[in-house]
């Protein structure tokens, strides 16, 4: 999971875009009922919102799976609404977060296994209209109610403090960070399943990050001892590029790199203190 400034899109939005959006929500407010407003989402016009702004987003933001950090791993990377527009698996009374369906806020860019149900026979997992909250007595049914008091329990990369609850262990596997809460763990573990993060195919590039790390660190060490300066630098500059944030999987990168933190360069590298 990567961390996603709020001010780097805000810059982005044009004014005709925020147009467009406001006007689709003004249709969805005055439909006089569900099936009215479910068909205006299901309108190419309506979609081409949350495309539309998907291409006005900075390069730096489109490289990867803002939940899990792939590339070209896990297929392409769409739009994802954070609330789900339709309905909501949790609760099965709500007809869904629409009146969020074209608010900038409620999006994130999602590859297909994060955003879609997927069933393998070693895992399952994807978001679809999952959204757990920690307080359920609280959760918004319709447009007057506050959702910003809800608590999501699971992982948001608009939260700066999420993308550093999530670890990896030596095979590549999700798992909490260690020293996390009771609360954090939950907000992991269900990340992990709405996330699809346990899926083989990522857990096994993940493993290959890890041993990638591993052949640059013993470089790093050997260079030290030598006091080769060039394969120093060399190895210096292959792990920054690993743990940059626009690079695949750099999440995974971070965690194993950190179990070389005694090494001087490491904490150059990871900026520790």
């Amino acid at each position: 999971m990567r961390w996603i400034c709020k001010d780097d899109i805000e810059e982005c939005l044009t004014q005709k875009w925020r147009d467009d959006a406001a006007k689709k929500l003004k249709s969805l407010v005055n439909a006089k009922t569900e099936v009215q407003r479910k068909a205006i989402l299901e309108r190419k016009a309506s979609s081409d919102i949350w495309r539309g702004f998907y291409k006005l987003l900075p390069e730096n933001l489109k490289k990867k799976c803002w939940y899990c950090e792939s590339e070209d791993i896990r297929t392409d990377t769409p739009v994802d609404h954070f609330r789900p527009k339709n309905k909501v698996e949790e609760a099965p009374e709500h007809d869904g977060y629409w009146w969020l369906a074209f608010d900038w806020e409620n999006y994130r860019c999602a590859c297909d296994f994060c955003n879609s149900r997927r069933v393998f026979d070693d895992s399952e997992g994807g978001k679809a209209c999952k959204f757990p909250i920690s307080n359920p007595e609280a959760r918004a049914f319709t447009p007057g109610q506050e959702w910003k008091r809800e608590k999501p329990e699971f992982l948001d990369p608009f939260d700066p403090g999420d993308w550093k609850l999530l670890w990896f262990d030596g095979d590549g596997k999700p798992e909490p960070k260690p020293e996390a809460t009771v609360e954090e763990q939950r907000k992991v573990t269900n990340s992990i399943d709405i996330f699809h993060l346990h899926q083989a195919k990522i857990v096994r590039a993940r493993n290959r990050i890890r041993l990638d790390v591993e052949k640059e660190v013993k470089k790093l060490r050997v260079a030290e001892e030598e006091g080769n300066q060039a394969d120093l630098q060399d190895a210096k500059n292959k792990l920054r590029a690993m743990v940059r944030d626009t690079a695949t999987l750099s999440k995974a990168a971070i965690v194993y790199l950190r179990q070389h933190r005694e090494l001087t360069a490491v904490k150059e590298i990871l900026q520790l203190d």
